[in-house]
């Protein structure tokens, strides 16, 4: 995830957080979700106002012809609102409603369907492994293997932009996918629902993606997923791809979070899911 698209999504949490609070009296946030509420106001400034007020129709959409109607907002008693840190283990969730007789737990995306922005070294841990165990401590070494023989191809180029077409792909994303891939193969049978729940997350939650260019929201349900048994994981240059038993295929783009070359190279997965079992509700929020 960019800078500019992190920003865009803690403006998106943020004013959802404030169109309830503003529409419904008594609305109480967590201490957590109060300080999200300090913290992420500033950011507003950030955006131009042509997106700023596209975000804010979204918003006062989400509420008005989806939560309010499906969970009967304006009849609860109360209304906490909690709002989640990022890489929260297997819960995906960025606000969380809490009412009397249930939690309705949301995860927002703006304009794309990512599920996950995780590290490659720590793929293990994704898989259920502790991160004390002997898997991650072999795969670390290997993965720093990797890293190391790359650092000999770089010169003394100091940002990812400088070096030649090819050598990234070659000689760090390829050989991180590979052993991404492999470790995933070896270990399927034990790691494959781990990693599913981590990926998908494990929470009953609703995916919520804010599309401005078609002025959209679309709404998905995770609930009740069929859990795999197996997966398998196949590579194609920065790209690792996992076709799950369950019929959800998810694909994992390697790339540098930074532009810079430093001692580590900063290395993450977009992932997303290119097959996706589940039926989505499309809104027009214009």
């Amino acid at each position: 995830m960019t800078h500019l698209s992190n920003v865009h999504g803690r403006v998106l949490e943020y004013l959802i957080t404030e169109v309830i609070i503003t529409t419904h009296p008594g609305v109480s946030l967590t201490v957590r979700a109060n300080n999200a509420q300090l913290r992420d106001v500033s950011k507003l400034t950030k955006l131009k106002s042509l997106l700023l007020n596209e975000l804010r129709l979204a918003a006062n959409a989400l509420l008005l012809l989806w939560l309010n109607p499906q969970f009967q907002l304006s009849e609860q008693p109360s209304i906490m609102i909690d709002r989640l840190p990022d890489q929260n283990n297997k819960n995906v969730t960025d606000i969380c409603l809490i009412l009397p007789a249930q939690s309705v737990n949301l995860s927002l995306k703006h304009n794309h369907a990512a599920l996950r922005s995780q590290r490659p070294g720590t793929t293990p841990v994704h898989c259920g492994y502790s991160k004390n165990s002997a898997q991650i401590q072999q795969f670390k070494q290997e993965y720093l293997a990797i890293t190391q023989q790359f650092r000999q191809h770089v010169g003394q180029a100091t940002l990812f932009r400088q070096l030649p077409p090819g050598l990234k792909e070659q000689h760090l994303y390829t050989p991180v996918c590979n052993l991404v891939s492999q470790f995933i193969n070896n270990h399927a049978d034990a790691c494959s629902t781990n990693l599913f729940e981590y990926l998908v997350g494990d929470v009953n939650y609703y995916k919520i993606i804010v599309n401005t260019h078609t002025q959209t929201l679309s709404i998905q349900h995770f609930a009740a997923i069929q859990m795999p048994t197996n997966v398998i994981a196949t590579v194609s240059k920065q790209y690792v791809f996992l076709s799950f038993d369950n019929g959800w295929e998810i694909s994992m783009r390697l790339h540098n979070a930074s532009g810079q070359l430093k001692k580590s190279p900063g290395l993450k997965f977009d992932t997303t899911a290119l097959k996706n079992p589940l039926t989505a509700t499309i809104i027009p929020y214009v």
